[in-house]
């Protein structure tokens, strides 16, 4: 098909399609690819029966991981409220703590529903991608965030976690936190929680898609991105600026516009005062008129 790149066909059967970002195919599709775009390549699609225990070949275990009990970011995660006996439990079914290169996959859409992560260090951008491998992006993962988690039953992930910085994560099998939910109907609720709250932060950033001027859309995301990382304590409470890692390629993924009409929106929004970007920096010079312009509510945040 035209447009597909058949790198490693040789090494794959035809199946279901795979998104891999730009920088692993640099040399084989740099006529294609443009900046940190992903493209469309084939392979095998997962046997039939249990999923399979695979995870992204780059994920390398950590020389000294963290233990659960004395876990630095466990006050904004998934066992944040749970007894300690909970987390010797957790601590037993973790398979290893991970680090991963930005912009290496942790994991992509159609993968088989076989691991968790607790996102340790890093973000992450989840996004679902088209037949031409464009991206939407669905939401940016922080310290803390839980990623990949499906319900018991389910054989694939349905989006995609590409890493936006240098990642720490915490790998878990879906059965035995499927198993720890089984025994445990606080941790099932946590859980539930959880979901409930990234599927309405999902629904609010649709309707930003659709009914949001740009201005509105880039407005809305940078608010929400400070107001996360002020509840997490990852910034201080007096804090006017804050790590902002996203290229405007990945701005424009999220908000849903061309990396050029981004650009001229953050230009917009630096005239007027707003805000100021430095490399991987961004000032909020005035917090109320960002918030206004975006009209970003707040929302409830673990």
């Amino acid at each position: 098909m035209a447009g597909w790149s058949r790198v490693g066909a040789s090494l794959h059967q035809p199946g279901r399609l795979r998104v891999y970002p730009h920088a692993i195919c640099r040399r084989s599709c740099k006529d294609w690819c443009r900046g940190d775009r992903p493209h469309i390549t084939t392979t095998r699609s997962p046997l039939k029966g249990q999923p399979e225990h695979r995870m992204s070949k780059f994920l390398t275990p950590r020389s000294q991981p963290t233990q659960c009990a004395s876990c630095p970011i466990r006050q904004n995660a998934l066992f944040q409220v749970v007894p300690v006996s909970y987390i010797q439990d957790a601590q037993s079914r973790r398979t290893d703590q991970y680090r991963l290169a930005a912009r290496r996959m942790l994991y992509e859409e159609g993968d088989p529903a076989s691991m968790a992560f607790t996102l340790w260090e890093g973000w992450v951008m989840l996004y679902r991608a088209d037949a031409d491998g464009r991206r939407q992006g669905l939401r940016i993962a922080l310290p803390g965030d839980f990623l990949g988690y499906m319900p018991p039953g389910s054989r694939q992930v349905h989006h995609s976690a590409l890493a936006i910085t240098n990642l720490v994560v915490c790998g878990f099998r879906q059965e035995g936190l499927h198993e720890m939910m089984a025994k445990h109907a606080d941790l099932a609720a946590h859980i539930t929680r959880i979901q409930a709250r990234y599927m309405v932060s999902c629904q609010n950033h649709m309707l930003g898609l659709g009914r949001k001027s740009a201005e509105q859309r880039i407005a809305c995301l940078i608010a929400e991105l400070f107001h996360r990382l002020k509840h997490r304590q990852l910034i201080p409470e007096d804090a006017t600026s804050m790590p902002f890692p996203l290229t405007q390629e990945m701005i424009g993924d999220m908000t849903g516009l061309t990396p050029v009409h981004t650009n001229r929106v953050l230009r917009k929004l630096r005239a007027e005062g707003i805000l100021r970007q430095e490399r991987l920096r961004l000032e909020i010079l005035d917090l109320d008129r960002l918030v206004t312009l975006g009209e970003y509510e707040g929302e409830e945040t673990l």
